[in-house]
């Protein structure tokens, strides 16, 4: 198991474990994981990417296939602790437009409350 989920004032936290590479090899794993627990209404996640180095299209489409799904239910996803090098490929194909985007996980957490 790649993910470590676990749960802190009614929102859902999603980290890596010993990964810092999130590519094909793990995108499917990462759905199906995932999926089932955004498909709960008013499900609240937030994604903490903060060891991970390299994202590629595969990894982005799961992202985008996770927050489709959120959406469609009325779920959310949150990502926070990007990289410097995956928010810079976020940017690049101008994702911090449809995700939301945050520094840190505190911060985050914070927008949940809001």
């Amino acid at each position: 198991m790649i993910l470590k989920v676990t749960e802190q004032n009614g929102i859902t936290i999603v980290e890596f474990v010993d990964v810092t590479r999130f590519t094909l090899a793990s995108a499917d794993e990462v759905k199906t994981e995932l999926r089932p627990l955004l498909n709960n209404k008013d499900c609240r996640m937030l994604f903490d990417f903060h060891d991970i180095e390299f994202v590629d299209s595969s990894a982005i489409g799961c992202i985008i296939a996770l927050f489709k799904t959120a959406k469609s239910i009325g779920s959310s996803l949150k990502l926070c602790n990007l990289t410097p090098e995956v928010l810079k490929i976020f940017e690049l194909l101008h994702l911090q437009v449809i995700f939301d985007i945050t520094g840190t996980r505190e911060s985050c957490m914070a927008d949940y409350v809001k």
